[in-house]
Formats: C-alpha cells, structure tokens, sequence
C-alpha cells in the first residue's frame, strides 16, 4: 500500500540519479535506482505496472554500474568516440523511459489515493504527457546534433538540456505532492493500545 515512507524513497531515488554527483565518488547512481526500486515494491508490489518499473528500476541499477568508476567528463566523450559507449548510452536512455512510463502507469492506475483520486491522476495523465513528449524528442534528437553546424548544435543542445531538466523537477516536484497526500500517522505505523 502507497505511504508517505514508499514516495520518499522515490523522491530520494530520483534526486540521486538527476544530480550528478558521481564525480566525488558518493552516493552513486546505483543507490538512486535501488530506492527507486524500493519504493515502488512498497507502493504497489502486485500490481502489474508497479512489478514492471521495479523491475526496470534494478535493470538501470545494474546498467549504471559504469557510473561508479568513469566521471561523466570521461563518459561523455567516450559516448561519442566509441560505438559501444553510444549504445550503452542509449540503452540507459531508452531503459530510463520505459521506467518513467511504468511509474507514471503507476501512479495514474495503481496507486489509491486518500483524497481527490481523479485529480490526483489527470495531473499524473498531464505531466506523462508532457515527460514522455521532451524526453522522446531530446532522445530523438541526440544522434543528429553531431551533423549539425556548431552554433545550431550548441542552441539545440542547450534547449533539450534545460527542458529535460526542468520536466525531471517537474515529476518529483508531483511526487512530494502526491506524497502530502498520504497522512503521516500512515508512515509511522505505531500500535494500536487496547483500551484498559
């Protein structure tokens, strides 16, 4: 059952993998995808979409292995010197959207709201929406950037940059949220005294 503890560890999980932080060799990837993983098993662990994102959750964890010994200034480069490094780079990507699409099946479907269900899920309909269409299109993007004049490169990139990571704090921004809703005596789960 959803509770305020399950979201946290989404909204940690999330916030791990969106900041790059790996170059100081602290809280890697790894450790973001398993509290993802976490708190999805806690909020829906037999519900089909719910099992499918945990699932994806420990598949990102183990592709993001890398992360703990290479800086992203090494990755970068190495993405686009090497064809294995862009196919691993575009695995992550593509892995990272079927997580998100999962989640968001998740959240629209399967979680059961205290309050204000239906609303609770158009917003998660919205913003799924609009994730999905950033995300696709900047992953749609990234191959042809490398064939394009340097300035156009640079704007576009900078673009898809900046609305990637606004619709990532867009998503945990809904999720603590959704996470308000849920009453805080649900989280603690202290034991009912019998009465004397």
């Amino acid at each position: 059952m959803a509770n305020r503890r399950a979201f946290k560890y989404m909204i940690g999980g999330f916030l791990l993998v969106l900041i790059d932080i790996h170059n100081f060799d602290i809280l890697p990837d790894p450790l973001g995808y398993m509290m993802i993983a976490s708190g999805i098993h806690q909020i829906g662990a037999r519900q089909p979409n719910a099992f499918k994102a945990e699932i994806t959750a420990y598949l990102l964890m183990a592709l993001s292995v890398p992360t703990l010994f290479l800086s992203s200034q090494l990755l970068n480069p190495m993405q686009i010197n090497s064809t294995g490094w862009l196919v691993y780079g575009l695995s992550v990507t593509i892995t990272n959207l079927i997580l998100m699409y999962f989640v968001f099946r998740m959240l629209i479907h399967e979680v059961e709201y205290p309050i204000e269900t239906a609303e609770k899920q158009n917003r998660s309909r919205k913003l799924m929406i609009v994730y999905m269409a950033i995300s696709l299109s900047s992953a749609f993007i990234q191959p042809f950037l490398f064939h394009m004049k340097q300035d156009i490169q640079s704007t576009i990139a900078m673009t898809t940059i900046v609305l990637t990571l606004a619709v990532h704090i867009a998503f945990i921004v809904h999720l603590r949220t959704l996470q308000k809703t849920f009453p805080i005596d649900l989280e603690k789960g202290y034991p009912i005294e019998s009465p004397n």
